[in-house]
């Protein structure tokens, strides 16, 4: 892809029902600055305006594609790829937007880095049918197949591969039915593929309030098939075998958290037990793994009462995990305190004032997991946005928390937050601003004093810099 001929992007947009959206997705292409590129959408056989929508756009860029039955995802992602000119395929769900450096950020990166196959990269992650900004996500620089198998550390509009690469391991498997995101990662993986990804924010990724997930039982039994196939492969190191049961789990947790909240307890009750006996582990402590990611799960949705979803999670526990009810207050007040601080994140400080109100209520602590998850959350908040802002999103948080915990939470966030950024800049190298840093987050919470990796970092920026 090096030389002086600019590279073609295939942007691949599988179409249905989507309609509502499809005109905003394709400006979002349209207005890319890497402008050599064909967005290819492919109309699955969708009963709304998806043609005429496209028929509006005159770009000879857009190319237009339609099935005459509907055949699902993979299979038109597939048709979309097979349709595809260029070297390099990006994936862009119809309701999902590309920011205006999409393109070239990645294709900056693959003619750099010829050696990777696939790049994602961070994203916006979009409140529940809403424009607004819910929160950042950033995956990590580098995953393997562990990573691939044990969760979604990207999705596929965070996605840019050669294709040569789709070619070579033979597209989405349509088998796998919805669990290809799974899946495709995981045999690109297998076969040696590198991935990398870019730390930018680059796209943003819509979630809509009401919709469900259907047919629950049949996605669990699609995604246990890709891993059972990555399990069987030759090719898969015994340490990602090994971890089979745990990166199971996630999944079933995922399964049974929605089938909760949508009331379908009889197959939530399935699958909680299904857990119970894969991994029992996540039952364990106060609060457990399982509660603490159904509180998670419970905040994910701004519109919705979420005090009244871990209600109804809970009452459709099974008999057996009956105890864990003696943790439904811990969940609603850290319900509180994570919407609490999102609010303040994003300047919604009246809103965010009453959530750490009810917090109180419900008797919620700000411990370390807190402040940690806090913490990256306002690194988040710089990389995309700048010092200033999240200086500002900080005296935010910590005043809008002082109802919780009085002054001296303030001093422990600050000092935490403080003491991140220095080790972000020691491992980047920007050594000179690292001393101050850390004397302001000792300042700030002395207990830092004490800890040797932060003493370390401190006296080796020293040193260095001033030889």
């Amino acid at each position: 892809m090096a030389g002086a001929k600019p590279v073609l992007v295939s942007v691949v947009i599988p179409a249905y029902r989507q309609a509502d959206f499809l005109a905003e997705t394709l400006r979002s292409v349209l207005t890319q600055t890497h402008t050599h590129f064909e967005a290819i959408v492919v109309d699955d056989a969708s009963p709304d305006q998806t043609r005429a929508i496209v028929e509006q756009c005159t770009d000879p860029r857009v190319r237009y594609i339609r099935h005459d039955t509907n055949v699902g995802l993979p299979a038109s992602r597939n048709t979309g790829i097979l349709a595809s000119r260029g070297d390099l395929v990006a994936f862009l769900d119809a309701d999902d937007l590309f920011l205006p450096d999409k393109l070239a950020a990645h294709v900056a990166f693959f003619v750099a880095h010829p050696d990777v196959g696939a790049t994602y990269n961070a994203r916006f992650e979009l409140n529940h049918s809403a424009e607004s900004i819910r929160e950042i996500w950033r995956p990590p620089p580098t995953v393997g197949l562990n990573d691939l198998v044990g969760g979604f550390p990207f999705a596929p509009s965070d996605m840019v591969v050669t294709r040569d690469w789709l070619l070579r391991v033979g597209l989405f498997d349509v088998r796998m039915g919805s669990a290809e995101d799974t899946d495709l990662p995981c045999r690109l993986a297998l076969a040696g593929c590198r991935f990398a990804g870019i730390d930018r924010v680059l796209n943003s990724r819509r979630y809509h309030s009401g919709r469900g997930r259907k047919n629950l039982a049949a996605r669990l039994d699609d995604v246990a098939r890709a891993l059972e196939t990555v399990f069987a492969d030759p090719r898969c190191p015994a340490e990602v075998r090994a971890a089979g049961d745990t990166a199971l789990t996630h999944h079933l947790m995922v399964v049974a958290s929605l089938a909760l909240a949508q009331r379908e307890t009889p197959l939530a009750r399935t699958f909680l037990e299904r857990i119970a006996g894969t991994d029992p582990a996540v039952l364990e402590g106060s609060p457990c793994e399982l509660v603490s990611f159904l509180m998670m799960e419970s905040v994910a949705d701004d519109s919705l009462d979420h005090e009244r979803v871990l209600q109804d999670m809970f009452a459709g526990l099974p008999e057996s995990m009956a105890v864990l009810t003696s943790q439904r207050e811990w969940a609603i007040g850290r319900g509180y305190l994570w919407r609490g601080l999102r609010a303040a994140l994003w300047d919604r400080v009246p809103e965010a004032q009453m959530h750490m109100r009810r917090a109180v209520e419900y008797r919620a602590a700000i411990d370390r997991t807190f402040v940690d998850f806090l913490t990256s959350h306002l690194l988040n908040h710089e990389h995309v946005f700048g010092e200033q802002a999240a200086v500002a999103a900080l005296q935010r948080v910590t005043s809008c928390l002082r109802t919780v915990g009085g002054r001296r939470v303030a001093g422990r966030i600050e000092g935490a937050y403080l003491v991140n950024r220095a080790f972000e800049r020691y491992h980047r190298g920007e050594l000179a601003g690292v001393p101050g840093l850390v004397v302001r987050a000792i300042a700030k919470d002395p207990r830092h004093a004490a800890n040797r990796g932060v003493t370390s970092i401190l006296l080796r920026s020293v040193v260095r810099t001033k030889r």
